[in-house]
């Protein structure tokens, strides 16, 4: 497979791009993404992604559409205040792993989750598609196409959630391919970007690789849905 790209400045769906986010994003029309469903990476130095990313996510979401991204601990309260005045803060979900934890140094604490932030566009009456639990016992972390890989089961859990069948998920940095392997796998179509053209196409192999379903969330659902 070669590289992806975006010609004649029109959005391709269904596609996995290499290049840096902040120049892709430029040929995604306004208001044509339904959710944005991502996992920036957490060091300090990187924190400047989350501020790019509240200030481009209110462009490109439709007016009922969310944003969901995952955050290190460490840097919430940094990551709330870029999103101030920029968009509404919906929920906090926290999801919890089966991993040792990591160790928070400067806070001498051992991590044993991790939060998943959820806003909408500033006034907007934006409503999960379901009934939607703010705490999620995820399996391990799926290390097998990245470093900082997240859980499937969290993320086709809450894309599930915050969006419908057919609609459009964009990930900007889209590491190993978790948002757009379990878009596949829920009939969701996704747009998503990742600098590092070995990951990229890494994701579009485990992406075309990926036919049926690998984990079964009824059981969550399913107690969900016994507390209506």
């Amino acid at each position: 497979m070669g590289e992806q790209g975006i010609n004649g400045g029109d959005m391709l769906m269904d596609q996995i791009l290499t290049g840096d986010c902040r120049d892709l994003i430029k040929a995604v029309p306004d208001g044509s993404v339904d959710l944005i469903f991502t996992d920036p990476p957490y060091p300090k130095e990187y924190l400047y992604l989350y501020e790019w990313l509240a200030n481009e996510a209110p462009r490109v979401l439709k007016p009922d559409g969310f944003l969901a991204v995952y955050v290190g601990i460490y840097h919430l309260a940094n990551v709330i205040r870029f999103f101030d005045g920029k968009m509404d803060f919906f929920i906090e979900c926290i999801i919890f792993g089966k991993d040792n934890g990591s160790i928070i140094w400067p806070r001498k604490t051992i991590a044993k989750h991790k939060s998943l932030f959820v806003f909408r566009p500033l006034g907007a009456k934006s409503m999960p598609r379901c009934n939607m639990t703010s705490v999620f016992n995820g399996t391990r972390e799926d290390k097998r196409f990245h470093a900082w890989g997240q859980d499937e089961a969290s993320a086709r859990y809450y894309i599930d959630c915050l969006s419908s069948p057919s609609q459009l998920v964009l990930d900007p940095f889209c590491g190993g391919g978790t948002t757009p392997a379990m878009c596949k796998v829920i009939d969701r179509h996704y747009l998503s970007f990742e600098v590092d053209w070995v990951y990229a196409e890494n994701s579009r192999i485990r992406v075309a690789d990926q036919q049926v379903p690998v984990i079964d969330l009824s059981y969550q659902q399913n107690e969900i849905e016994a507390q209506k």
